[in-house]
């Protein structure tokens, strides 16, 4: 599952990077685009999810890790 998370996670951020330099949608003013909010708040949401997936597991007795 965090292989998942993170795969997710550098798409996130590569879209939020080609989306702030305007590369993605010529449409739409570079910047803070609804894309590029969007991502980053999706990539926000990955790194927390993965964090909390973690520190559960280092809690759990006899954990390998």
């Amino acid at each position: 599952m965090l292989r998942a998370l993170e795969a997710a996670g550098f798409a996130l951020v590569g879209v939020t990077a080609v989306s702030f330099m305007g590369l993605l949608v010529p449409a739409v003013e570079p910047g803070m685009s609804p894309v590029f909010l969007a991502c980053a708040a999706g990539a926000l949401a990955v790194i927390i999810a993965r964090n909390r997936i973690r520190a559960r597991r280092d809690e759990q007795p006899g954990a390998a890790g």
